[in-house]
């Protein structure tokens, strides 16, 4: 079955195990668009920093998350990292304009991601 893109819903970071999620893309997109559209960031804290989240679900449940550095990210960007049946270049996309944000866009893809 085919995941639906369409209704995305925000979850508690703390739904999503880090064992579940592996990285995907990393994604352009303004924290200021996602608080705009999304709310405020969870905020995560593990053995390397402080992390701003923004966890969703898909109808079917599967799920995936944004997350970045709080204090200083290396990067201008936020990773998507997702459950394994969304770990493709084509759900990437679909993740993305699911966001309702226009400017949102990937950076670049996981090497593990086959095209």
């Amino acid at each position: 079955m085919k995941p639906n893109f369409t209704t995305i819903q925000r979850i508690p970071d703390n739904e999503l195990a880090p064992k579940e999620i592996r990285y995907l893309a990393l994604v352009q997109v303004d924290l200021m668009a996602l608080y705009l559209r999304w709310g405020r960031p969870d905020i995560g804290v593990d053995s390397l920093a402080e992390w701003l989240c923004f966890a969703f679900a898909l109808p079917s449940g599967e799920k995936f998350t944004l997350q970045r550095e709080a204090c200083n990210p290396p990067t201008p960007g936020f990773l998507l990292s997702v459950t394994k049946e969304l770990f493709s270049a084509e759900a990437a996309g679909q993740l993305i304009k699911a966001l309702d944000i226009s400017e949102a866009y990937a950076i670049e893809l996981s090497s593990e991601v086959e095209n």
